[in-house]
């Protein structure tokens, strides 16, 4: 729904149509292949990747392992890795572009960093000695996987037809839809509070993940308030910093809410709205398109929030018990294998998009809008039904 919130309203109905497409291509390739690749034991085998239940085998027979509630949650993880990629590409990747992505990421991509943490893979006590990967929370195997993979998708596919070029647009770039825009955001902020929690493994942990992921919110959406609108008065930075400021913060302190104090969350927060600020502006000034600050809102909180752990936890931090680092190695390894690993085959799936010319829609389309096109197997293309009364003046792009 954020997406839906920010896309102008000749791209909005495609957004909720393609957006079940992806989940439907998404749930048969981790039932198939996905899910056994990053459950299926990597940890008791090879510990690169699972090597059990395909297509569900054994799901009923090996009951202790809860492979339906493991399966059904982590697939709805994918599932917003998936939303958090497309935020990056809206409004200018062609139809095949999701569906192609989501086969890819879901089948090999992401469950393989899934085996290698998650899974109990080789991040699991192989590096740093003693003790494992903290990332219960997922800032490393969801954000800074899915911020990279969004990243490198926005450069290949490039700016939208009349971002920063100064041309004319049929409709101006700004939001076009605040209320399904809250509303987007605020499930998002929920989705995320909800993943923060389960990094607890009980009631007491639960609770302090709570409360430190609403401290880390609340203090990030109002640091970015401030810095975003010191100089935007307009409606939608407004909407954009308290919203997805809120989001950064939570990002942030994923991986170290359950055992980390109230004011280090605060800190955090702080942290992680000048972190969203700066993201923000590290697109403005490279010239990258990302629509829905994807950078800010989950790349770089992710990267700090998955060295914090090493940091600020309470049991393995090097600021309190964890004095030998062991935990903090691990934690910077994890980060740039991850982001190497995401990084690269982000390169390879969009790179084929680009080499076989389907990644973007012709510079027309991404003018004018999707209005009146047809979809065939594999494209949008225009059609002749086009509803005139959706056609607005022309508005100038962004220079």
């Amino acid at each position: 729904m954020m997406e839906y919130g920010l896309a102008r309203k000749n791209f909005a109905d495609y957004i909720l149509f393609k957006n079940w497409i992806q989940f439907s291509v998404g749930i048969v390739a981790w039932w198939l292949i996905g899910f056994a690749f990053a459950w299926g034991n990597a940890g008791d085998h090879s510990n690169f990747i699972g090597e059990r239940y395909f297509g569900g085998e054994d799901w009923l027979l090996d009951t202790k392992r809860e492979h339906g509630k493991v399966a059904s949650y982590s697939a709805l993880v994918g599932f917003f890795i998936l939303f958090i990629i497309n935020g990056a590409i809206m409004e200018r990747a062609h139809y095949i572009v999701y569906p192609f992505v989501a086969w890819w990421v879901i089948v090999w991509v992401w469950p393989v960093i899934v085996a290698w943490g998650w899974g109990w893979g080789w991040l699991m006590g192989e590096v740093g000695d003693e003790n494992n990967l903290i990332d219960a929370g997922g800032a490393i195997t969801i954000y800074i996987f899915a911020g990279t993979f969004a990243l490198v998708g926005a450069i290949i596919c490039g700016k939208r037809a009349g971002m920063y070029d100064g041309s004319q647009v049929r409709e101006p770039f700004r939001m076009t839809n605040y209320a399904f825009y809250t509303i987007g955001a605020t499930l998002t902020i929920l989705g995320v509070f909800g993943m923060n929690m389960t990094a607890g493994d009980n009631p007491s942990s639960q609770g302090i993940a709570e409360v430190n992921t609403w401290i880390c919110g609340g203090m990030s959406s109002i640091v970015a308030l401030k810095l975003y609108t010191f100089t935007r008065r307009d409606l939608e930075s407004h909407y954009v910093s308290v919203f997805q400021g809120f989001i950064a913060g939570e990002v942030l302190i994923s991986s170290s809410a359950f055992d980390t104090t109230p004011w280090q969350a605060g800190i955090c927060g702080i942290m992680a709205g000048i972190i969203f600020f700066l993201g923000v502006h590290f697109h403005r000034i490279l010239k990258i398109d990302n629509p829905m600050h994807i950078t800010a809102t989950f790349l770089f909180p992710g990267f700090i929030g998955g060295f914090l752990p090493g940091f600020i936890t309470d049991t393995y931090g090097v600021f309190w018990e964890g004095t030998q680092g062991h935990t903090l190695s691990t934690q910077v390894v994890g980060v740039f294998v991850i982001f190497g690993w995401s990084a690269f085959w982000a390169v390879i799936v969009f790179g084929v998009l680009k080499f076989f010319k389907v990644a973007s829609l012709p510079e027309d389309l991404q003018r004018d809008g999707l209005v009146g096109c047809e979809i065939t197997q594999s494209a949008f293309v225009k059609g002749s039904g086009v509803n005139q009364d959706t056609i607005r003046p022309l508005g100038k792009g962004i220079e």
